[in-house]
This record gives C-alpha cells, sequence and structure tokens, in this order.
C-alpha cells in the first residue's frame, strides 16, 4: 500500500510528532502527517497519513471529534487543566461553593454547554494573538486578549462522579477548535466550585474508533508490512464529503487540474467534494455554481 491510513492509540507521554517518527522508523515511509494533535497528557485516536492521504489532511480535521474528559471539581488552573498551576485569580478560594454532593446536581450545569456556543479560548493555547501564540504571552507574564469563537458541542454526557475525590468523566462530540479543557473550566466556573480537565482520550477522530486503532507499543513490536495490513484505505477519511463519480472521458482533463463544467444539483456550494472515477478517488474538488473546481488532485 503507497498510500492510506495508520490509526494509533496514542498513549500519554508521546508527542503526536513522536508517533509520527515511530512509524516513520517501522515502514521506512518518510511522507507522513497527522490530524488533529493531542498533547503529551492525552491518549486516543491519532489518524497518521501517508503518501497521497496527506493531501487529504486539512479536510479530515474539519470533523468532529469524541472525547472522554476527566473532570475535577474545586480545582482551577493557570491551564484549565490538573497539570496547570492553581489559579485564585479567577474564583478565590473564600469565594468557591462547595463541591458536587451527587451527579445529579452536576447534570442541570451541563445544557447550556450543548449546541452552538460561544467558547474563549484558554491563555496556555496555540491561538495567535497580534502574531504571537497566546502561551507564549502567558508564560511571559502577560494576558493574551482573546477573542470567543462560535464552537459546536454535539454532544455532552456526564458519565460518573465520585463526590468522594470530586471527580468524574464527561464524554463530548465536539467541532473543530473546541477546547474540552475549557469547557471543564467553564463548568466548574459556572457552578461555582471551579473545575480543571484532569485526564483527556481522544475516542473518535475522522471517523476512527479508538476500538479500531493500533497501539503504538504494538506498533513497535510489527513488521512494516503488519503495519502497512492494518492501515485503513484513503476513502475511509473522507466521512460525510460529498461526493461525486465522473464519466471516464472527463477524469484526465480533471487530473491535469482544470476546471469542469458539471451540473452541481445536489451538491452543497463551495463545500469539499471528493471526486471518483470509477471507484477510485482523484481529487478534492468544490463547486462554484456549475464548475468543478479542483483543490487536490490525485495523480
Amino acid at each position: 500500500m503507497d498510500s492510506g491510513i495508520i490509526v494509533i492509540n496514542k498513549p500519554i507521554g508521546y508527542t503526536s510528532h513522536d508517533c509520527i517518527a515511530i512509524m516513520r522508523g517501522v515502514t521506512g515511509i518518510r511522507k507522513m502527517g497527522h490530524t488533529g494533535t493531542l498533547d503529551p497528557n492525552a491518549a486516543g485516536v491519532l489518524p497518521i497519513c501517508f503518501g497521497k492521504a496527506t493531501k487529504l489532511i486539512e479536510y479530515m480535521d474539519t470533523a468532529s471529534k469524541t472525547y472522554v474528559a476527566g473532570i475535577k471539581f474545586g480545582t482551577v488552573t493557570e491551564t484549565q487543566d490538573i497539570w496547570g498551576e492553581e489559579d485564585e485569580s479567577e474564583l478565590p478560594l473564600s469565594k468557591r461553593s462547595s463541591v458536587p454532593r451527587s451527579a445529579s446536581e452536576i447534570e442541570p450545569y451541563l445544557e447550556p454547554f450543548r449546541g452552538e456556543i460561544d467558547q474563549v479560548p484558554p491563555a496556555y493555547s496555540a491561538v495567535f494573538v497580534n502574531g504571537r501564540r497566546a502561551y507564549d504571552i502567558a508564560r511571559s507574564g502577560g494576558k493574551p486578549e482573546l477573542k470567543a469563537r462560535r464552537i459546536t458541542v454535539y454532544s455532552l454526557d456526564l458519565l460518573d462522579y465520585d463526590p468522594e475525590t470530586s471527580e468524574g468523566h464527561i464524554q463530548v462530540t465536539c467541532s473543530r477548535g473546541t477546547y474540552v479543557r475549557t469547557i471543564c473550566h467553564d463548568i466548574g466556573m459556572s457552578m461555582g466550585c471551579g473545575a480543571c480537565l484532569s485526564s483527556l482520550v481522544r475516542t473518535e477522530a475522522c471517523g476512527f474508533k479508538i476500538e479500531e486503532a493500533l497501539d503504538l507499543e504494538r506498533a513497535r513490536e510489527l513488521s512494516r508490512e503488519e503495519v502497512l495490513s492494518s492501515a485503513k484505505p484513503v476513502e475511509d477519511a473522507l466521512g460525510s464529503m460529498q461526493r461525486i463519480d465522473l464519466p471516464e472521458e472527463m477524469s484526465k482533463t480533471y487530473l491535469n487540474g482544470m476546471t469542469l463544467k458539471f451540473s452541481s444539483e445536489g451538491y452543497a456550494q463551495k463545500e469539499p467534494t471528493a471526486v471518483f472515477c470509477g471507484g477510485k478517488l482523484l481529487g478534492i474538488s468544490s463547486f462554484i455554481n456549475d464548475s468543478l473546481k479542483p483543490l487536490k488532485v490525485f495523480s
């Protein structure tokens, strides 16, 4: 297989780039890239594209993702997760209410965070502010001025809660650009007791589920052929992207990067469209009226 997607279950302690380096070493393939960076303290689904599949990365990363997150009530940190320094600037200890005594006390506070909401990214994030990363400003003692962004939380469910430890787990399916640690933080702030992220596992990304992911440590023990045999075909990365099938006589023109005249009836305008011919993926295009304009072409 000269192109495809290796779906890795990234363990805690590794960067996403570490996983790329390991997969390059196992397969001998240099042209690789991943979708949706996972922090070293997070685990879970990390799709690694190789060969022609790397051209799909920017389109794959637009899909929703699902996470299981640990949420620790009564703790507020600068980074909005358990690994940051305690922060009393937003919610002083003297003004914090008691932590929830049961799951039923938490449930009513989840509803405002479902659907389309405005979310202010955390200060310790990679968002650019006046040409600088927010985390660079924060680390140097400044306060980055971050604006709220529209995100979508498709589902948000409390999985469990232990009043003895003041910790529970939530499952979140959300749009690209959502900060799950900020959801945890904001839930805690709305309850008056504060909260932060205590663990994070991505259970689904780009349509790939954690059950089908290859454990990274296991991958290091396998041969090149065994790892590549587990790879998913490029077509599996398209998710719900709209698709079109070209007649054979138009495929050569398309592969030359030419815009084609084609009826857009039934297709969304200016949205990524997977272009096939005889079951083979030729590229990604978008419709502008009845013109099919190539965005990425696979030779």
